[in-house]
């Protein structure tokens, strides 16, 4: 027989509450009938801390992604690699809407035969990799808030009647 659950007075946990019947053979060979309740109580905090990690390392590896790009490109610059080849274009390609909002805002310096140093490349990088961390702050403070540290309990209660 099945007890409804009862009302969560908490976004946390989760308590089910359930009653059996089995019948059992006493020592003396007869039946006897065993009431048997169980209550079990789930705390959720854990799949809330693993869905905050997964979303963080997913931050982290696009911040990384963008900040490898923008790399390549600053070293692209300074060895004043060929803006025709393929591979140079694909990366002042797909990292130029990366770094065109901070381009102007430091100047660069040209060392005369093509190389130049993007001082606001850097300074993306470095913008790109503050914004992740409070981003992955924020999603740890909005999803793996505290709990009440309690991960999971069960309690059996037994009554025999004969």
């Amino acid at each position: 027989m099945s007890v409804p659950q009862r009302p969560r007075d908490d976004y946390d946990q989760e308590v089910v509450v359930r009653e059996e019947r089995q019948d059992i053979v006493t020592p003396d060979g007869g039946v006897a009938a065993q009431d048997i309740a169980v209550a079990e109580s789930y705390d959720r905090t854990e799949a809330r801390w693993a869905t905050a990690d997964w979303l963080t390392g997913i931050v982290y590896f696009l911040v990384s992604l963008i900040a490898i790009l923008i790399a390549l490109r600053v070293v692209l610059k300074l060895l004043a690699a060929n803006p025709d080849s393929g591979f140079a274009r694909f990366i002042y390609g797909v990292s130029g809407p990366f770094v065109g909002p901070f381009q102007g805002i430091l100047g660069t310096p040209d060392a005369g035969n093509g190389a130049t140093f993007e001082f606001s490349s850097i300074l993306a990088i470095a913008i790109y990799f503050l914004v992740g961390w409070i981003v992955a702050k924020i999603i740890g403070l909005v999803i793996a808030r505290p709990s009440s540290g309690v991960s999971a309990t069960r309690s059996v209660g037994r009554r025999t009647r004969l």
